[in-house]
């Protein structure tokens, strides 16, 4: 993850154990990284040649780019594609796999950011990949596993929902958008949020809607959602994350968790353990 480029969105000091820079001049179709990050830390805006899979073996990891916000809790990773402009967030203690990607190594990668269903198998590969020597034989064994796993990252490509947050692309909508991104604690009525964007609550909903293609009070529960991953991800008790993230209680947030994801927080995230 590079440490270049313009700041964007809260500011947190890169933590001093990521990993040195990376060689994208590799002749291989991958190069792989890996680290812990020892403190909660947000990387500047910056952009990479090849594309890059952001794979969290402990810990959430949340990207940010101009079409929104990407949160990858355990059996998820985050696609990005090569030359997007991103940041990317990670609570303390994250163990973080990094795979940067060709864009001529297989046919049918993904073309824009998504997240990646990482199946035990996937998980598997990302971790045997990264001890790989970086000028792995490409016609041996471990050219062989590189191939499989670029099959796998072709057909685990989810649908964006519910682990992205669009974002508009009004400079107004997107400010009250990320403000509420970041704090979906504070309440936020349609009509207050139109004030805020001097716009009519009508002409606001529809611009809204047009942009994000969501409707702002379901894109509201898309942000408390993905809020409470990254604060559940970061090891914060389910109470405090219920509050903090906008829910009226632990088991009205519990209720919205389950009939999401299909089980509760505590067992979501017990499955990375």
């Amino acid at each position: 993850m590079s440490r270049k480029g313009q700041s964007a969105g809260r500011r947190v000091p890169v933590d001093p154990s990521l990993p040195p820079p990376v060689d994208y001049d590799c002749p291989r179709p991958i190069v792989a990284d890996g680290a812990t990050i020892r403190g909660s830390s947000e990387t500047p805006l910056h952009a990479h040649p090849r594309a890059e899979l952001l794979y969290a073996a402990r810990g959430t990891l949340t990207a940010t780019a101009a079409e929104g916000n990407w949160v990858a809790p355990p059996e998820r990773a985050i696609w990005i594609p090569a030359n997007v402009a991103h940041v990317t967030r990670h609570a303390a203690n994250t163990e973080i796999r990094v795979i940067f990607v060709r864009q001529d190594a297989a046919p049918g990668l993904p073309t824009r950011c998504a997240v990646i269903q990482a199946s035990p198998l996937l998980r598997e590969l990302l971790l045997a990949v990264t001890r790989l020597p970086k000028l792995y034989d490409e016609n041996g064994a471990d050219g062989r596993l590189v191939r499989v796993l670029l099959d796998h990252i072709v057909a685990a490509a989810l649908p964006g929902k519910p682990l992205h947050l669009p974002m508009p692309a009004t400079l107004k909508l997107r400010a009250i958008a990320a403000d509420f991104a970041e704090r979906p604690g504070v309440k936020l009525p349609l009509a207050k949020a139109a004030r805020a964007a001097a716009m009519s609550p009508r002409s606001f909903a529809r611009h809204f809607r047009a942009e994000t293609g969501l409707a702002f009070g379901k894109w509201q529960r898309q942000a408390r959602l993905l809020r409470a991953l990254e604060l559940l991800g970061a090891g914060s008790p389910v109470s405090d994350v219920a509050f903090t993230a906008g829910y009226e209680s632990p088991s009205a947030f519990i209720a919205t968790f389950r009939r999401v994801f299909g089980t509760t927080p505590t067992r979501y995230f017990e499955k990375s353990i």
